[in-house]
């Protein structure tokens, strides 16, 4: 949290500023500034997540027009926001011999549970979510190319980090233990990205 909160300092001082990422850079000054902006962990990987929505949206706007214009609106508030978002993508998978409506765990492979006039209701976990905890929105999406007879388990959305029924296990390994040689951890002694578990 402590690190989030230093990049919001470091480049959103202005509380009127948003996300740099959406701006796109016109100088070599601005290239200097966009290019440092990489060096944040949190703001990366929410870069990226639009990225993958966008090249989505541009990908179904022919047969779900109603899906990217969602995908556009989304994009836009995450913006307006300045929120951050962490990609779920890993589901735990359980058996990989058998596909996910035969797993004995049901919660192996995230999928819709309930089905409502405002929305879905699902349920399974997700493993190795880069800034899950410091994150503000989940974007989950499925872990592989679904097939027929599999569409509860073919979704993607948004879920808020604090809606209810979501829990966060943090791993602790992503930082090297305090007092431990820097060259047993080259990596992670340069940069701790916080892991989770979401359920």
């Amino acid at each position: 949290i402590e690190r989030t909160a230093e990049v919001y300092d470091r480049f959103e001082a202005d509380p009127e500023a948003r996300e740099a990422f959406f701006t796109p850079p016109t100088t070599i000054e601005g290239m200097r500034h966009h290019a440092a902006l990489h060096v944040d962990s949190a703001t990366h990987t929410t870069y990226s997540s639009l990225m993958t929505l966008l090249t989505a949206a541009d990908r179904i706007a022919a047969v779900r027009p109603q899906a990217a214009e969602a995908v556009a609106a989304y994009v836009a508030m995450v913006r307006d926001k300045d929120l951050r978002i962490a990609e779920c993508i890993t589901d735990a998978k359980g058996d990989r011999s058998r596909p996910p409506s035969q797993q004995e765990d049901k919660d192996a492979y995230l999928r819709v549970v309930e089905r409502r006039p405002d929305g879905v209701v699902i349920r399974g976990a997700k493993l190795h979510i880069s800034l899950a905890a410091s994150s503000h929105e989940l974007m989950v999406i499925p872990t592989k190319a679904m097939k027929p007879g599999e569409e509860d388990y073919a979704i993607a959305c948004a879920v808020p980090v604090n809606a209810p029924g979501v829990s966060i296990v943090n791993v602790l390994n992503a930082a090297p233990p305090e007092g431990s040689d820097p060259r047993d951890f080259p990596f992670a002694n340069q940069r701790a990205v916080p892991q989770g578990f979401v359920i």
